[in-house]
């Protein structure tokens, strides 16, 4: 009976520690996600000008550090983004570092 118990007791130990990558976290939440227009685009970073419900929520302009060389190749001044980022640094202008950046295309 304890051989039982114990082969039970690994086995559930062994389970426990099998999990699926998607259930992680990982820090991209459809809640943090900033609205904007390029006004500056720099090495590793750009200066946005909020619109909509991000400017009436932080402020009129916001400095975004962007730590991935290949998020910046295809940025450029004056495009509309969607920006999923870690949190809200206290600053003037408030800055934050992007996780995930999407070019929202313009109608021409």
């Amino acid at each position: 009976m304890n051989k039982n118990g114990f082969f039970i007791l690994l086995v559930t130990f062994l389970l426990l520690g099998c999990e699926e990558d998607e259930l992680v976290y990982d820090n991209k939440s459809d809640n943090k996600i900033l609205y904007g227009k390029v006004l500056e685009k720099r090495n590793q970073g750009m200066t946005l000008e909020l619109t909509g419900e991000s400017k009436e929520k932080y402020s009129d302009i916001i400095s975004i550090s962007v730590p991935d060389e290949n998020m910046m190749e295809f940025i450029k001044e004056g495009q509309h983004l969607s920006l999923w980022y870690d949190f809200i640094r206290e600053s003037n202008p408030p800055s934050t570092r992007a996780l995930k950046v999407k070019i929202i295309p313009t109608e021409s």
